[in-house]
């Protein structure tokens, strides 16, 4: 075998080796955002539930938004918002005198659905 045969050789196992690493890093990559956005969810369907009684009760709520990746909750006594348990269940997330701003991303409408299904609040 010729030099040239055995550098042709070499530079197509190089590039066959990184052609199949590139392909095994998008396949993992993937799965891993597949599973992160498994975990996403179902922390969103866990927090709305939980977060259903901490608004100070239904007639507490003024409305429920949803804007863009967050959803906002406006209330009409602040005081009667348990913050301590919202904080602990959703590390996103604002106070602002009545509204509360869930900052969720990419679920919002699905986490705005569930907290009106769970506070059988719907505007």
């Amino acid at each position: 075998m010729e030099a040239w045969q055995i550098a042709l050789i070499v530079v197509f196992s190089i590039l066959g080796a990184l052609l199949l690493g590139t392909a095994i890093f998008f396949v993992v990559d993937k799965m891993r955002k597949r599973h992160e956005d498994q975990k996403i969810e179902e922390k969103v369907k866990t927090s709305a539930k939980e977060l259903s009684d901490k608004f100070g009760g239904r007639e507490n709520i003024v409305e429920i938004v949803q804007k863009g990746s967050r959803v906002i909750v406006t209330v009409k006594d602040p005081v009667a918002v348990d913050k301590d348990e919202i904080s602990r269940s959703l590390d996103s997330v604002m106070f602002m005198s009545n509204k509360i701003v869930f900052v969720i991303g990419t679920k919002s409408e699905q986490f705005k659905a569930l907290l009106e299904e769970n506070v059988g609040k719907s505007k």
